[in-house]
């Protein structure tokens, strides 16, 4: 499975015609645009996977992308934190005298 993340394009000068800057989770990084047809610009919102931007999008697809991401993300937190709990439960039954 690929994981693309939304990235919106910002300004920037970056050397090189197939770079671009976007900003992607409030971190500006630079992608390669060479898999595009159409040319993009400051504003406009992108599929990128490993450094390159596979696709435009709409804001409207874009948001919905960081929703279900941002979604995902909480429900691993979730996870995290039941195997947390469960974990503490264990160590204070062997401190308690052994496993019950």
């Amino acid at each position: 499975m690929c994981l693309g993340i939304p990235a919106q394009l910002v300004a920037g000068e970056t050397g090189h015609p197939d770079l671009a800057r976007v900003d992607m989770g409030g971190v500006t990084r630079v992608i390669n645009m060479g898999l595009l047809d159409d040319p993009l610009g400051p504003g406009d919102w992108v599929l990128v996977h490993m450094g390159f931007a596979l696709q435009a999008m709409t804001a409207a697809e874009a948001q919905d992308a960081l929703d279900a991401l941002g979604a995902e993300r909480a429900a691993e937190d979730r996870e995290a934190e039941d195997r947390e709990a469960e974990d503490r439960e264990a160590e204070d039954r062997e401190a308690a005298g052994g496993i019950r």
